[in-house]
């Protein structure tokens, strides 16, 4: 499809440069034979009775010029003077009529220059070549018989230009296309061979992306199992054993049961914080409730905070991808732990929608706003963050809202390159 278009375009170019050619060839030639036929074959001709308009002064000049006149190579012969008169012309009837001449044509005068153009025929003393629809005009300066400067217009017959752009198309067109369906022959296979390179390194990418990703599921799901079946059960049966540490201790010990009790409820502040990890780690609920559930599941302790967090998740996020959805959940995830962390907010609003083939998710607070901090900041997560989704053709964007506050925003493909085949 592309190759015709570039043979199309290419064979256009080429006429227009073929027609430009004809036009400048044929406007030479006519100026060639206009100055060689005014200056070797009108201009002896004219004489002080022919200036005078004497009665049979221009018969020989008639007869002279009316041989390229009849054969319609020469379509028109005007004789100025200095004055802008018509000395003489093939058209009697133009005899000692005076018309305004262009400055160009005024400064032929005494001189053995000339001008040479298509003629668009629209002056005054055109009014007896309207029946062409353009003629080649040459004007040449020369000297008559008696050596006084005058100026001789001729016009040709422009049917050669049509004659020279059917010869040099037949002979630069082949050439031309010729030329660019070789180049086209020649460039097919490198194009072929560098685009399944291309799509080779892209399936190479995806493939350890992928992998990437599924390794990181697995190694968050066995963390999270040796979490739950080890340290927080051996946490959980520590607390169950203070009580009875306690009970055990004399009535008057009241400093150790108040420590006990101290480190009894540290113990269960721990536990809670190594359960909400666990639910950071591998959240259960992602994969069997969806995403709008999930995202409940984390701002309940950002609520426990005192911050006012409203959700608002696009229905139709329900129908991308496992791990578009994933990466929705570490995008709202990681900018609710920055809210409680850093931005220091009173409200937060995360809306999670569908833009065309992208997910865009966004969480707005009226924190502290900013762009992406240096990673000594403790903000090591977002620029973790901006790198995986920069993997999967995302970006991340974290800005001042106008008002106060940021916004951290995402926008990534809604299924990645393996999840592209129907």
């Amino acid at each position: 499809m592309w190759s015709l278009i570039a043979l199309t375009v290419c064979a256009g170019g080429v006429s227009l440069a073929v027609k430009a050619a004809a036009r400048d060839i044929a406007v030479r030639d006519a100026s060639t034979h206009g100055i060689s036929f005014a200056r070797d074959v009108v201009a002896p001709l004219i004489s002080a009775a022919v200036r005078r308009g004497d009665p049979g002064s221009d018969r020989i000049l008639d007869a002279v010029v009316g041989s390229p006149l009849r054969d319609d190579s020469l379509v028109r012969i005007k004789v100025w003077g200095v004055g802008g008169q018509v000395i003489w012309s093939d058209v009697h009837e133009l005899h000692g009529e005076t018309f305004t001449l262009e400055p160009e044509e005024v400064a032929l005068f005494g001189t053995t220059s000339s001008v040479a153009s298509l003629s668009d025929l629209s002056k005054e003393e055109n009014q007896h070549e309207q029946g062409y629809d353009e003629l080649l005009e040459v004007y040449a300066g020369a000297v008559d018989s008696e050596g006084k400067p005058i100026l001789v217009e001729s016009y040709w017959n422009s049917d050669r230009i049509v004659r020279d752009e059917i010869v040099i198309s037949t002979r630069i067109l082949p050439l031309a296309i010729g030329a660019l369906v070789l180049f086209i022959l020649t460039v097919i296979p490198l194009a072929l061979s560098l685009a399944r390179r291309v799509d080779q390194a892209q399936a190479e990418r995806s493939s350890l992306l992928r992998h990437a990703l599924a390794a990181s599921d697995v190694e968050r799901r066995k963390i999270s199992r040796e979490l739950h079946d080890g340290l927080i059960q051996d946490l959980t049966s520590l607390g169950y054993s203070l009580p009875a540490v306690a009970a055990e201790l004399p009535a008057q010990s009241t400093s150790a049961r108040g420590v006990l009790e101290s480190v009894g409820r540290r113990l269960q502040s721990d536990i809670a914080s190594l359960r909400g990890l666990l639910t950071d780690l591998y959240p259960v609920g992602l994969a069997r409730e969806g995403l709008e559930a999930a995202v409940e599941q984390l701002a309940q302790p950002v609520r426990a905070e005192g911050v006012d967090v409203t959700i608002d998740v696009d229905g139709r996020l329900k129908e991308i991808s496992a791990e578009s959805t994933q990466f929705a959940y570490h995008v709202v995830r990681e900018g609710l732990r920055n809210v409680v962390k850093h931005a220091h907010a009173r409200t937060v609003s995360v809306v999670a929608t569908v833009d065309g083939s992208d997910v865009v998710v966004t969480v707005d607070d009226d924190g502290v706003g900013g762009p992406f901090p240096a990673p000594a900041k403790g903000h090591l997560g977002l620029r973790l963050l901006q790198d995986d989704v920069a993997d999967i053709g995302g970006e991340v964007s974290l800005s001042a809202l106008p008002g106060g506050g940021s916004r951290l925003r995402a926008r990534f493909p809604q299924r990645f390159a393996w999840s592209w085949a129907p």
